[in-house]
């Protein structure tokens, strides 16, 4: 049993300068990295970002938009190149280029715009506040491997105490001072130091384990945490009051901050809700074009000059001498009417202006309105009760943290006056005065006791780090 502890502990002892020390901080980057919630919250943040640039463009950039068509018409139908009635199967093709955009709509735009904005500064803070948590459950997970090792470490001194006092004890026994039963005693004291140190080194393995899925870490993944003073961290609320660290610490909640931001969102999605109520006004533009397989295979086209002729309009006298007049003809020339200089011929282009006035919409409007006011109650009571129970929660930290101050305090004088009491016992173990059941009890209530101050130690400093958290400070450890 000897060998195998001194085998461990070397073994330990190797793997501890082996392996690179984690932080504290570390470890929260780590598991912030690696946690698929704030993964999940950040998609909504980039959701949040693309309504928010939708808003924007809707606002600021015209919908485009073309159509192509193809029809076949056989039978009597109206040919699409003239307008008249034909008796043909005919081929058409339409083509349009449309654009509008929203010039007025009771500033729905405008509002929505404005929610969008909020909505995205929500979401941003529901990441931070979700960082906020990981790293106070990583800083617990993290307190609780070192209060297992500091536990291991002291039962590891431990045994060391009670090994040299069975050393000392079997010495004596040889040389006929003491009985048999003292060094079986001894002997009984130090198999169950023993099993403490297996137990210790348990807690320390799943005290790790524990801080490794907090981090979203393989188990496979042995590290080794940094060691940190914590006889410097000091308790800085021990002036405070209760309402004076809420009133510092409700400011700095993103959690609340978001739900505020929430409620201002939806005072514009009534305002949102409330611009169905007004005229809507459009600008609406476009361009379009055709081709008929019935339209004419040639057409004529002016070049914009013409040239003077004289055309026969008439007859006079007996011998029906012919009038003439001057007239105008366009130049131009024949081009064949194909499927391009069809388009082009057809050609056309619109502007068109429209107001859109609403008188009745079946009460859909005033039933948005309404809900929209609904939710926005709905929120309020929402940031209310975040409010309730975050007043709650640091009543009950800093109530905590008062326990735990005495608890420490108390075990502090406790261990002090068993320490003294187990020199006492021990010296006159040593001068014979004693047995071992004597020794061996008072050195089990110095064990028991230190272990409990270091628990206690422990959990003082866990109370500070929670009213930390609460004051949104950095999660540190010296």
């Amino acid at each position: 049993m000897k060998k195998t502890l001194r085998f461990l502990l070397i073994f330990a002892s190797f793997s501890v300068f082996a392996q690179e020390r984690w932080s504290l901080q570390k470890c929260v980057d780590y598991a912030i990295e690696n946690n698929i919630s704030i993964r999940q919250r950040q998609l909504q943040v980039e959701s949040a970002s693309q309504n928010l640039l939708q808003s924007r463009e809707s606002r600021f950039i015209p919908q485009v938009s073309a159509s192509l068509s193809q029809a076949v018409r056989t039978g009597r139908s109206i040919d699409p190149f003239t307008n008249q009635f034909v008796t043909q199967n005919v081929f058409s093709t339409n083509v349009s280029l449309n654009g509008n955009i929203v010039l007025f709509n009771g500033f729905g735009t405008i509002n929505a715009i404005r929610q969008n904005e909020t909505l995205l500064k929500a979401n941003q803070l529901d990441v931070e506040q979700a960082k906020r948590d990981i790293s106070l459950n990583i800083a617990n997970a993290y307190l609780q491997l070192l209060l297992a090792q500091e536990l291991e470490q002291a039962s590891l001194v431990q045994v060391e105490i009670t090994k040299n006092q069975l050393e000392r004890t079997e010495k004596l026994f040889k040389a006929g001072s003491i009985a048999e039963v003292q060094v079986l005693n001894l002997k009984s004291q130090l198999a169950n130091d023993e099993v403490n140190v297996i137990t210790a080194r348990n807690q320390v393995s799943l005290a790790r384990l524990n801080l490794l899925q907090q981090m979203n870490m393989p188990a496979t993944q042995n590290i080794e945490i940094q060691k940190v003073d914590i006889e410097q961290i000091i308790n800085e609320y021990a002036d405070k009051s209760p309402q004076e660290i809420y009133d510092t610490a409700e400011k700095n909640q993103y959690n609340i901050q978001s739900a505020d931001l929430r409620i201002e969102s939806l005072k514009y999605n009534e305002m949102v809700a409330r611009s169905a109520l007004y005229p809507t006004l459009t600008l609406g533009v476009g361009i379009n074009s055709a081709y008929s397989s019935a339209a004419p295979s040639e057409l004529f086209r002016p070049d914009g000059t013409s040239t003077l002729v004289q055309v026969p309009i008439g007859y006079v006298g007996s011998s029906f001498d012919t009038v003439y007049t001057i007239r105008a003809v366009p130049n131009g020339r024949i081009e064949p009417n194909r499927f391009f200089n069809q388009m082009d011929f057809n050609r056309s282009s619109f502007v068109v202006l429209n107001l859109n006035i609403p008188f009745y919409s079946q009460g859909r409007t005033r039933n948005a309105i309404t809900q929209a006011r609904i939710q926005q109650k709905n929120q309020k009571y929402q940031a209310d009760l975040l409010r309730q129970q975050f007043r709650q929660a640091v009543e009950q930290a800093y109530n905590d943290l008062k326990l735990a101050q005495s608890n420490f305090e108390a075990r502090q004088k406790q261990v002090e006056a068993l320490e003294l009491n187990f020199k006492a016992v021990e010296s006159r173990f040593n001068a014979g005065a004693s047995n071992a059941i004597d020794y061996n009890l008072a050195k089990l209530n110095v064990d028991q006791a230190k272990a409990q101050l270091i628990r206690a130690k422990y959990e003082y400093v866990f109370r500070i780090k929670v009213l930390d958290f609460y004051m949104n400070k950095p999660i540190e450890l010296p």
